[in-house]
């Protein structure tokens, strides 16, 4: 279908060539009006397609091939286009955003960072403007001390908005926390082409993006324990699972933290928390590792993306562990903070009507995004063969002989004049191959985490004849690394691989670095039985043959071992979609509630007088009184004189003891308090709408502070039921009915909540502007 399609686009872009600027223009009002009038799809993309492909010539001097085309349409159709390095994704990314916009009003093209998003906006916008869309950089302004809404407002007004994914998610928290209908400014989430699509969807898919409000009251007891558990022997004490993630203690471990905190028993209710602190100093040790999940820098603990080594700036662990980190490295703790909203891009993305994605590495992939996305993937042609050569992996028993042999590789290739690139897993590692290169006389330039700040000019001199550099991943995904005529003429760049990695897809984003659009280039392979994932998801009888060999320092010749290299990599590809699968349950029970809490809110801001809200005031306020008065045995002037004051009137003096005859009367007595506070509020304020305005904000509150202690309720029961699995019990099915549970006493919270924010609020009107200071 797609090639039929294309030679209409080609017959087309014939005619179109002829066309004047002013004609070229006018088709976008001609397409609009033609789309409006329901003429068949079939016929406008074609013409669509052939307008953009001849505005890309004529603005910005580049022609869209014939397998460009044929991936433009497979991201029009909502499908993925693997396209490989250097085959000019931003391009093809021109003429399905022009015609989704042309239906859809706004469409969305969305990077792995600000950088990438305004990098395109500023190289491919102009075509947009040009036929007359609105297009907008949608990204942050680093600058910006306060959240301004109406340039938000202004960017998602455009038709086309270039951003990256996390600035949308935050976006998306922030509106959904709107006060009032003018704070909103998202607009509707129809159509969305994510650049780099598995980095996104798959590699951040689990990353949730925490909006934090006030810090916590901070535990006291993560130096107690982390002093606790350095006494502790792994396997004795605890253990570890086979992925190394999850830890707990053993019945030895459980004797020793009751003898050490002087307690009777550890697992009883009130010693949870102790336990939980236990449990985070134990993984801040045994699971995360320095310099290749964080790194310290200037006395912070600042994490690390482990797929490409790049800090993780403004990002948290969450629920103390990363405290308990800071605890382990004896730098001052951070403050814990209550999450107001969160999201994971998983849920962010499944909001959109439809999806496309654009990378090199998505069809090994494809089943996963089929199941979880119904995103299929197409293969697009280079257009200029490759004739890049992929060697062999070199197989080694210990860490050591692979160095070694790898290193003689990064020598020879550069004493033939080649650019060589090599990539590392870790931070540590990408400096202990500097170390040894400076050992041997090498000059190089190494890009990590702590050198990200010149990673541009870094990556500009990487293709220079000699030229060594030394990188984690992050030089393996998005970087153009253009060549010199010289280095091309020496063979190109040699990419060389120092490890066995997470997934297949990360080397081959690496190896995409070397022979772009048909360069010549290498890439070399080294890997041990010492790797990470290979030490994670080896074999019993491949840590068998280690133990026999692991001095020798010649490659592995034996097939059954090398084949567990393999192995091991699928086993940790599936734990990576096993993971996300989980993750994608927990979200779900989560998605829910937060949709029927976004319904609630959604209502209240429509509302319009100030009888609808004080409906909804004075209904909270029945269900806090009837509970009042169910749980409360015998209702006294003094227990309600405390009632008044706790939940309505701060100033309240004394109880009319004609109301305290029945019960009927003392119910009846209250309502009337709370109707004559909400009166003395709406005349100091003196106007409806601003009094209308007042209640809204009191009763969104309400539910934001209670979905906020949802949140982090769900965040503790995640980490519960995980130690259930090996009670025979499915931790999801345990989430499931204990979030249920949790979920309905959040309804009760936001009653008592509305009364109390809009009964013991405090009001001050300064220069015209109400001042509200909630209780």
């Amino acid at each position: 279908m797609y090639k039929k399609l294309l030679r209409k686009i080609n017959n087309l872009s014939e005619l179109v060539m002829k066309f004047s600027d002013k004609e070229l223009k006018n088709k976008t009002d001609e397409l609009k009006k033609r789309i409006s009038n329901n003429e068949k799809e079939i016929d406008i993309i074609a013409e669509a397609f052939a307008v953009v492909r001849e505005a890309d010539r004529r603005v910005l001097g580049l022609y869209p091939t014939d397998e460009q085309v044929l991936g433009a349409l497979a991201l029009y159709e909502g499908q993925i286009a693997e396209m490989k390095t250097g085959e000019g994704k931003s391009l093809v990314a021109t003429l399905p955003l022009y015609l989704k916009a042309l239906y859809l009003d706004t469409v969305f093209l969305v990077t792995t960072n600000d950088y990438l998003a305004s990098r395109d906006f500023e190289r491919i916008g102009a075509v947009y403007q040009w036929l007359g869309l609105e297009v907008a950089d949608g990204t942050s302004d680093p600058e910006e001390e306060e959240f301004d809404v109406k340039k938000r407002q202004e960017v998602y007004a455009a038709n086309i908005i270039y951003i990256s994914n996390g600035t949308l998610a935050f976006d998306f928290l922030i509106d959904g926390l709107a006060e009032k209908r003018e704070e909103k400014f998202i607009s509707k989430l129809t159509y969305a082409l994510l650049d780099e699509v598995d980095e996104i969807l798959l590699d951040s898919a689990q990353m949730p993006l925490i909006i934090s409000g006030a810090p916590k009251v901070q535990s006291n007891y993560f130096e107690n324990t982390n002093a606790f558990i350095t006494i502790l022997k792994k396997e004795i004490d605890f253990k570890l699972d086979e992925e190394q993630k999850n830890v707990w203690l053993t019945e030895k471990g459980i004797i020793k933290a009751k003898k050490y905190f002087s307690i009777s028993n550890l697992l009883d209710q009130q010693f949870f928390t102790l336990y939980q602190h236990i449990i985070l100093a134990l993984k801040a040790h045994h699971t995360l590792k320095r310099d290749r999940d964080y790194l310290v820098e200037e006395g912070e603990v600042k994490l690390l993306d482990r797929k490409d080594g790049r800090i993780l700036e403004g990002s948290n662990l969450q629920n103390g562990l990363h405290q308990a980190i800071e605890a382990k490295e004896f730098v001052e703790l951070s403050n814990e903070t209550q999450t107001i909203s969160s999201i994971t891009y998983q849920n962010l993305f499944r909001q959109f009507q439809q999806l496309a994605g654009m990378s090199g590495t998505a069809k090994v992939a494809e089943n996963e995004f089929i199941n979880t996305y119904n995103l299929p993937v197409k293969m697009i042609k280079t257009h200029k063969k490759s004739i890049r050569v992929d060697h062999k992996p070199k197989s080694y028993t210990n860490f050591a002989a692979k160095l070694e042999a790898s290193l003689e590789k990064i020598s020879s290739l550069h004493a033939e004049g080649r650019p060589v690139l090599v990539i590392t897993g870790s931070v540590d590692a990408s400096e202990l191959y500097s170390l040894n290169l400076l050992n041997r006389g090498i000059p190089h330039n190494i890009l990590n985490a702590k050198s990200s700040s010149k990673e541009a000019q870094i990556i500009s001199e990487a293709g220079q004849v000699g030229a060594v550099t030394v990188s984690t991943s992050m030089a393996g995904r998005g970087t153009d690394i253009k060549i010199s005529e010289e280095a091309s003429e020496k063979g190109g760049l040699a990419v060389v691989i120092t490890e066995r990695m997470l997934n297949r897809r990360i080397e081959l984003q690496a190896k995409g670095r070397a022979g772009r659009q048909g360069e010549p280039g290498d890439t070399y392979t080294f890997e041990s039985l010492e790797d990470d994932v290979i030490k994670n998801f080896v074999q019993e009888s491949i840590q068998a043959y280690y133990e026999k060999y692991k001095e020798v320092t010649r490659p592995i010749r034996n097939y059954k071992v090398k084949h567990a290299f393999m192995k091991a990599q699928k086993i940790s590809e599936q734990n990576g979609y096993d993971e996300r699968i989980k993750a994608l349950q927990f979200d779900e029970v989560l998605r829910l509630q937060k949709e029927q809490v976004n319904k609630k809110r959604q209502e209240i801001m429509e509302l319009r007088s100030v009888s609808e809200a004080l409906l909804i005031v004075n209904q909270s306020a029945e269900i806090v009184v009837n509970e009042y008065f169910s749980t409360s045995e015998r209702q006294t002037s003094r227990s309600i004189q405390r009632f008044i004051l706790d939940h309505i009137d701060y100033n309240f003096k004394n109880v009319n003891e004609e109301y305290l005859k029945t019960n009927e009367l003392k119910q009846l007595y209250i309502r009337h308090i709370l109707k004559e506070n909400l009166q003395v509020k709406r005349e100091k304020i003196g106007d409806d709408r601003a009094f209308l305005q007042y209640l809204q904000i009191t009763m969104l509150k309400a539910i934001d502070n209670a979905w906020s202690n949802q949140v982090d309720a769900m965040n503790q029961l995640r980490f519960v039921v995980q130690s259930r699995s090996t009670a025979q019990k499915k931790p999801i099915a345990e989430f499931e009915k204990e979030a249920q549970r949790s979920y309905q006493q959040r309804q009760s919270e936001v009653s008592l909540l509305i009364l109390k924010n809009a009964a013991l609020s405090l009001l001050d009107i300064k220069k015209g502007e109400l001042i509200v200071t909630f209780p």
